[in-house]
């Protein structure tokens, strides 16, 4: 097979659908399988595809200004001088990470005579009506979680037969809990300026209004009042909304949310980390991990990266989370929007480790027993193949 990945920006720093489709690409390429990466603008993750893909290829862009004609010219242009380059075979398949990407694909598929194959990783919703030319030239859909193909059919009509489910997986030497001794305990804690013996709540992720980060601080601070000894640590960027996004926006948003923090009166409690890198070790020198969605997160990596650090974590009833915090795990799962809730189970569970002890075992088990990364790159390979013959057949 040779596959061909439409990704926009390979970036560490954006979220896991960028992680999610490296994982893929790559373990497709250790399988046998020739991989081409198609992007518009280049980032820290393009280094790690050169090292298995057969082919790297900028293109200038895979949108234009539908209500611009002159637009629309000079994008027909610049497509058909992107894709020259890209050879195709009997048995290549394009997989479009984003649905902004569908569009260029379905072109791509239809000059090429190759199948097309939709990523979602996105909830639908009615915007994405503007990209039904691309969406009804699509072969396959996969989503990643219930969650997912369930808003797609309901609010895009597409037909639930051409949707499968595919969660993802994570991979379990990467983040497992490594048992520290007491120096390297103290030395990590010190890494993350993590004041003498404060339980550690975290938060991991995009900062933008969707991911609950605001009902987070407000949480917080009631918790502040039951949890003397306690401290969190916001991890991430601010990444606003499209429409909403610009340097600018980015920092006002910051600031209004220190601002927050300083209001509430827990500014010495929270530490804005901005982008972590090493994300395993700040799962593991933290107590609970927090996923305070408002919007219908899909399937967020942060909680089964946690998990499988054996740090257990607080998620919002929404989107596919209940599907990965199934079980005793499904206790943990609060209401979105709700700091009183939120407060109220983190105070249950942050003294797991001297209440409960086993529980990180037990989080980590569920990870290892329900989200196996060969799990998914298996139903993946299983997907593409079969769109790959059944595109043919017909």
């Amino acid at each position: 097979m040779h596959l061909i990945a439409l990704e926009n920006e390979p970036s560490s720093t954006l979220g896991g659908q960028e992680l999610n489709l490296l994982e893929i690409c790559q373990s497709l390429a250790n399988r046998g399988h020739q991989v081409s990466l198609v992007y518009t603008k280049e980032g820290d993750l393009l280094q790690t595809y050169g090292q298995f893909c057969q082919d790297l290829i900028p293109v200038k862009r895979y949108q234009a200004n539908r209500k611009n004609p002159l637009d629309m010219v000079k994008f027909a242009v610049d497509f058909f001088n992107d894709i020259s380059p890209i050879k195709t075979t009997l048995d290549s398949i394009i997989l479009s990470n984003e649905f902004s990407s569908v569009f260029w694909g379905y072109g791509l598929s239809t000059i090429k005579k190759i199948p097309l194959l939709s990523y979602l990783q996105l909830p639908g919703n009615s915007l994405r009506f503007k990209w039904r030319p691309g969406l009804s030239g699509v072969d396959k859909f996969i989503a990643v979680s219930q969650a997912t193909k369930d808003r797609w059919v309901d609010f895009c009509g597409i037909d639930h037969q051409k949707i499968d489910v595919v969660y993802n997986g994570i991979d379990p030497p990467k983040f497992s809990p490594h048992s520290v001794d007491n120096h390297q305990q103290l030395s990590l804690r010190r890494d993350f300026k993590i004041l003498g013996n404060r339980r550690v709540f975290s938060c991991l992720g995009r900062l933008n209004p969707n991911k609950g980060i605001e009902v987070l601080i407000k949480a917080f601070a009631l918790l502040a009042n039951h949890q003397p000894d306690i401290c969190l640590l916001i991890a991430g960027n601010v990444i606003l909304e499209p429409k909403k996004d610009s340097p600018e926006a980015r920092i006002n948003y910051l600031k209004f949310l220190k601002d927050m923090v300083d209001e509430l009166g827990i500014k010495e409690l929270v530490q804005f980390m901005g982008h972590v890198p090493n994300t395993p070790d700040l799962y593991r020198v933290s107590d609970v991990t927090i996923v305070p969605s408002i919007w219908p997160d899909p399937c967020p990596r942060v909680v089964l990266e946690s998990l499988s650090t054996g740090t257990p974590v607080v998620g919002s009833r929404v989107g596919g989370i209940p599907e990965m915090m199934t079980g005793e795990l499904s206790r943990y799962l609060v209401e979105p929007g709700s700091p009183e809730q939120l407060a109220e189970v983190l105070n249950q569970v942050a003294n797991w480790r001297d209440d409960d002890p086993e529980l990180g075992q037990r989080c980590r088990d569920h990870v290892l027993d329900n989200f196996s990364p060969k799990v998914m790159i298996d139903q993946m390979e299983m997907v593409l193949l079969r769109t790959i013959n059944q595109y043919y057949q017909h």
